[in-house]
């Protein structure tokens, strides 16, 4: 055993083998299990996409709870079907991404506390830096201090309002 990793018996939840041999498994707590080849089992793995906004097909590690890696999905569009529908779905499972529709207001303390419209209703959290709002050429991204990261809406598709909020953090 390694990595604080233990050889618990297998999960109960739903379960997909690669080529390479090893497999994840769904814990029936919700936890995602690595089993490698060898028969050593990871508990809370973690999916981690290399390039989640330039190329998010393309690369994908697996790794364990204190983030070494495990294995590795050189692309999804030529892993195995069940491969592929399994880390799809967990994917889509941990990506959890609220869209920003609106700014109602930005405090000036620190962490600044965001008042917001979400694509899920109305939502508070804290910004701890003004480098946890990332404006990139595919959008523009804020992590909050629990590490949800955040999409806005294309900065022309804001109201007047919140495009003068969002102009006063540059």
């Amino acid at each position: 055993m390694t990595d604080g990793d233990s050889r618990t018996a297998a999960g109960d939840g739903p379960a997909v083998m690669c080529a390479a041999g090893w497999r994840l498994e769904r814990r029936p707590d919700g936890g995602l299990d690595f089993i490698a080849a060898d028969g050593v089992r990871h508990a809370d793995a973690d999916i981690r996409r290399a390039f989640p906004l330039s190329a998010p097909e393309a690369g994908l590690a697996v790794v364990s709870h204190k983030g070494t890696e495990l294995a590795w999905v050189a692309s999804l569009a030529t892993a195995e079907p069940d491969l592929r529908r399994f880390l799809d779905a967990e994917l889509a499972r941990r990506e959890f991404m609220p869209v920003i529709e609106r700014i109602e207001a930005i405090s000036e303390a620190r962490p600044a506390e965001w008042s917001v419209i979400t694509d899920r209703g109305p939502h508070r959290f804290g910004v701890a830096h003004p480098d946890d709002v990332a404006r990139r050429p595919e959008g523009t991204f804020v992590t909050d201090t629990d590490g949800i990261r955040y999409r806005l809406v294309p900065e022309s598709n804001l109201d007047d309002r919140s495009r003068r909020i969002l102009e006063r953090l540059t």
